[in-house]
């Protein structure tokens, strides 16, 4: 029964989240927490929220614990990072982007992440690196633009 509850908030903190009530989402992860303290998916779901709201820090400490409590998952670095980012912590935010690409060889997000946060510390070598790697891998993906106009501006 506690699994079934947990699902259901889970589902009406995403129906929150989508419809823009970002406090409520947060409420109803929070009470999925409660129920499965061990469910790194609320956590990293939570962290989402609270970053959606521009309450970094607070996503970090979730996104911290969703790692914890599953290493393994490469989307929960890169929105770690991502927090990071929007706080100025660009070398922590690296670190995150690397963890991810190192999880997910892949993921031209955190490599679109990992060479802008790159470019904020002028080290344009690497930010090019990494925005070539983000093109390469994904040529019509939606990122794809702000890649080639972060490139174009280093190059």
């Amino acid at each position: 029964m506690e699994e079934q509850k947990y699902n259901e908030l889970i589902s009406q903190a995403m129906s929150a989240m989508k419809s823009g009530n970002i406090d409520k989402a947060i409420n109803n992860f929070t009470e999925a927490i409660k129920l499965n303290p061990k469910g790194a998916a609320a956590f990293g779901f939570r962290g989402m929220a609270f970053a959606h709201s521009g309450k970094f820090d607070q996503g970090i400490k979730d996104y911290s614990k969703a790692i914890e409590l599953n290493p393994n998952d490469s989307t929960n670095f890169l929105q770690r990072g991502l927090c990071y980012f929007y706080l100025n912590q660009y070398e922590q935010s690296i670190k995150d982007f690397t963890e991810a690409i190192r999880l997910r060889p892949d993921y031209h997000l955190a490599y679109m992440g990992r060479g802008t946060a790159y470019r904020e510390l002028k080290q344009n070598d690497k930010a090019i690196s990494d925005l070539e790697k983000v093109i390469s891998l994904n040529p019509n993906d939606i990122t794809l633009s702000d890649a080639k106009n972060l490139l174009s501006s280093l190059k």
